[in-house]
């Protein structure tokens, strides 16, 4: 099978999210595949004259060379499945070209919400009808996808990536001091995210907590709590650094879990999350992971287990245990995702994949 992955990698190294399980898939003979990477032609919307561009016509200064690109690189392999990760900037002209061209399976993968409109474009949500497949990480989208006109929704939940989420240890006692906390919450500080904390730091003014993550500066009660952002080895040491590392869903994504569900306890960390159905499905609660609903439970269930370290240990293990041997690495992903793909190729009338 030949594939051609289309994500940025804007975001290295938790996106672009399926590249090493595809290079792990090539070394091992079972495909071939090329990484159209966006990144390159995002990186002028950086700059004043870049964000002048996409505020007055709702596109990167890249647009029209992305959307040629991507078509010269599809005659050029002549895929047998277009996987594209999210494609906010992809014209449904381009996608049909590709489709022309090529004949390949076309298949999304809806990192975000297509119709929250912060997170999306007009041609995204234009672009909907023509996916073979809409792999959803959200099943609150499925319905909508399907009256866009995807028939065929799967979904297939967020994973985590070996190489990059697992226990590492600080390399000397200043690395320690830096990440040690009691609280951390790696993420966007989101409107509906900074009441947890503002609530948490009025009852424990103490509380050594870390905020990493954009936007949390905007907060004048949280500002001091700000840490920067934590990616990488980064990452790891301040999940591991912490007594307990919270886990928030996004409201206006419509998520029920997100990429830290599974990245958390696969660095070893004990998760303190937001209770949804998909975490209910995943963890076996106060065993492999402690739950909350509100401000005030959160605060609640912070108090008991700071004070319960062998109880967050213990939970900890299970987690990562559970985590790490139960198929939910990247490479388990796309699995499902091939061969939901490969489902509707097979069939001879529109169905749906998934539930």
């Amino acid at each position: 099978m030949r594939i051609l992955y289309v994500e940025t990698s804007d975001f290295l190294p938790a996106s672009a999210h399926f590249l090493e399980a595809l290079e792990a898939m090539a070394e091992r003979g079972e495909g071939e595949f090329t990484f159209f990477d966006e990144a390159g032609y995002h990186r002028a919307q950086r700059s004043i004259a870049g964000r002048i561009v996409r505020r007055i016509v709702g596109r990167p200064a890249g647009y029209r060379a992305l959307n040629a690109a991507i078509v010269a690189e599809a005659q050029r392999l002549h895929p047998d499945l277009v996987l594209i990760g999210k494609g906010a900037y992809f014209a449904p002209a381009t996608l049909a070209a590709v489709r022309a061209a090529t004949g390949a399976s076309m298949v999304n993968w809806a990192t975000d919400d297509p119709f929250n409109p912060p997170n999306s474009t007009r041609d995204l949500v234009e672009s909907i009808a023509l996916y073979d497949l809409y792999v959803c990480t959200k099943r609150a989208i499925m319905d909508d996808v399907r009256r866009a006109g995807c028939a065929n929704v799967a979904y297939v939940r967020f994973g985590y990536k070996p190489q990059v989420h697992f226990p590492e240890a600080p390399a000397n006692d200043d690395e320690a001091r830096r990440f040690e906390s009691d609280v951390t919450f790696i993420g966007g500080g989101d409107d509906d995210r900074a009441p947890y904390f503002e609530t948490i730091v009025r009852a424990i003014p103490e509380l050594r907590l870390h905020l990493h993550g954009g936007y949390w500066s905007r907060y004048p009660k949280l500002r001091p709590y700000w840490r920067g952002n934590a990616t990488g080895r980064d990452f790891r040491l301040a999940v591991g650094g912490a007594k307990i590392a919270v886990n928030l869903v996004r409201r206006a994504n419509r998520d029920d879990h997100v990429m830290r569900s599974f990245e958390i306890p696969a660095c070893g960390g004990f998760m303190l999350t937001e209770r949804t159905a998909s975490h209910d499905e995943l963890f076996s609660e106060d065993n492999e992971a402690a739950f909350f609903n509100s401000p005030d439970e959160f605060v609640a269930k912070v108090r008991i287990y700071l004070g319960r370290d062998e109880d967050r240990v213990r939970i900890a293990a299970a987690g990562h245990s559970k985590i790490t041997q139960g198929r939910h690495t990247y490479g388990d992903r796309l699995a499902e995702i091939i061969e939901a793909a490969r489902s509707v190729k097979g069939s001879q009338r529109p169905g749906t994949v998934g539930a």
